[in-house]
């Protein structure tokens, strides 16, 4: 008996695992295709959101209203949330305890804890106050659900400790995920699972499964001998022992409590429909779980349902006049100008002739480091100026930044296309920039000792257009701290309490 419980724990933590190192993997080889590392395969990169199914539930009112995700979201989210329901109505949150890596990875922290405290260990909070703090991490779904879809962003990204802790992979930071996963990582040694427990909302939405999943843990209280092994082993302190049918939308479906692991006495604490019918052994539903996801995964990859990475395709307007169409202000400066052009309706030969390129798949984001030598100090023409230019053609409306410029050439098709009646039109003519000849089809140089100077800053620089423009990211990270790519220089300066425009200098000497 005591060799067989071990070969089953032993099962579940190389299911544990190996999902683990997969998304370490996944993010790995997408940061470094990124980076340009040279490798002997092709990978096929996804981002962390790509592979997170919580995107797939927060994407859900989006997807039905609008026919779009998220912002970040892609479909195989999707697809793994709609796999994580299926499971989580056979067997409950086994994403949770089986699968999430975040999940694993407190669990490895606790180690030490139970080292540490022995028996004492998940126990110091008292229960009272242990009843109230699980209440936040429905408060903290509803938050999610109902921002992200009214902002169609991820609002949560940035205080996901989940999100922070393989962020490291990719040298991206964000303050508040860090401090929380910090704070995580501290608690975990005194509480088992404390984000699953207190604050998850993924796992918050998927134990509403546990009142209607098809296998539930069942407890035959003929044959129980009232030992309490159950109540010990379970991770979310749930009272096993107390009831025949485990409901508690706590459980995480680890299968700890079992006959399998805990429970002394065979067939006492098991999983079924009935308790004494369709039993399914621990190991079954481990492996089933993974079976079930490996499969989802390889249908919908075959049937193209998988999709790692961006739809390129801007927010829909919810209400009003343009409802139903295409946001320009949800442009952004990943998009190349073919992906503008597949939610908006110009003619090709308008848009490159308006910006004066030779390629539809020109990056968006490259358009300030191409206009920078031209264009006056606190001014620019880049993604902004597609947005106002895609306003201008299509009648949508779009109120551009201040600083934000036309060049002249758009200007002129703007014109000669008839799309010159918006009441601002003779101000964007007015200040409108011409590209110097001979740059027309090529990007400026990236950045020489001669050419800093005129690298342009605006309120909206990023680190990303700072490493467009061939800056090095740890010689900004020397001046301001650990960046993500898309954080502003100025927000990332005011907020240290540091002057804009003498960080600003410093960069440039560089």
């Amino acid at each position: 008996m005591k060799t067989l419980k071990k070969k089953r724990v032993r099962i579940r933590a190389i299911v544990q695992l190996v999902f683990f190192v997969w998304v370490v993997v996944v993010i790995s080889l997408g940061t470094a295709a990124e980076r340009g590392v040279s490798l002997p395969f092709t990978p096929s990169t996804a981002s962390l959101h790509a592979i997170c199914p919580f995107g797939g539930v927060v994407s859900a009112w989006n997807l039905i209203t609008e026919g779009t995700l998220v912002r970040k979201i892609h479909d195989s989210s999707v697809v793994l949330g709609v796999l994580g329901i299926l499971l989580a109505l056979l067997f409950g949150p086994v994403i949770c305890g089986w699968i999430c890596p975040f999940g694993t990875f407190q669990e490895w922290v606790g180690r030490i804890g139970k080292k540490l405290f022995k028996r004492r260990y998940n126990t110091f909070i008292p229960y009272k106050v242990d009843r109230i703090l699980r209440l936040l991490r429905y408060v903290v779904l509803v938050w999610v659900l109902v921002m992200t879809s009214v902002s169609a962003t991820l609002v949560f990204q940035a205080y996901d400790p989940y999100y922070a802790l393989f962020s490291f992979l990719r040298s991206e930071f964000s303050l508040a995920g860090t401090i929380i996963l910090g704070i995580v990582v501290l608690l975990s040694l005194f509480v088992e699972r404390p984000f699953c427990k207190y604050a998850c909302p993924y796992g918050a939405f998927l134990g509403l499964f546990n009142k209607i999943r098809v296998f539930k843990i069942r407890r035959n209280e003929p044959t129980c001998i009232s030992c309490s092994k159950c109540n010990h082993a379970c991770p979310m302190n749930i009272d096993v022992q107390g009831g025949s049918v485990v409901r508690s939308t706590q459980c995480i479906s680890c299968m700890e409590c079992t006959s399998d692991r805990a429970c002394p006495v065979p067939e006492t604490v098991m999983t079924g429909l009935k308790s004494d019918k369709a039993m399914v052994s621990t190991n079954k539903i481990g492996l089933l779980t993974a079976g079930i996801l490996v499969a989802g995964i390889l249908l919908s990859v075959a049937s193209g349902f998988w999709n790692t990475t961006s739809s390129k395709q801007p927010a829909l307007i919810k209400s009003g006049e343009f409802a139903g169409l295409a946001n320009p202000a949800d442009i952004r400066g990943s998009y190349t100008y073919r992906d503008v052009l597949k939610s908006f309706t110009i003619p090709e030969s308008v848009i490159l002739q308006a910006f004066q390129s030779s390629s539809l798949d020109e990056r968006l984001g490259n358009l300030e480091t191409l206009w920078a030598s031209v264009i006056p100090e606190g001014k620019e023409v880049g993604t902004d100026s597609i947005r106002l230019f895609v306003s201008l053609y299509t009648g949508i409306p779009y109120e551009a930044e201040e600083t934000t410029l036309l060049p002249k050439s758009a200007i002129e098709v703007l014109i000669s296309e008839g799309r010159n009646t918006d009441p601002n039109f003779e101000r964007y003519t007015r200040d409108a920039v011409a590209l110097p000849a001979g740059l027309s089809t090529q990007p400026a140089a990236a950045k020489t000792e001669d050419q800093s100077a005129a690298i342009t800053f605006t309120g909206k620089t990023t680190l990303g257009d700072l490493l467009i423009a061939g800056y090095q990211q740890e010689d900004i990270e020397a001046i301001l701290g650990p960046m993500k790519k898309t954080d502003a220089i100025k927000a990332i300066a005011e907020g240290q309490g540091l002057s804009f425009s003498e960080v600003k200098a410093k960069i440039l000497e560089l």
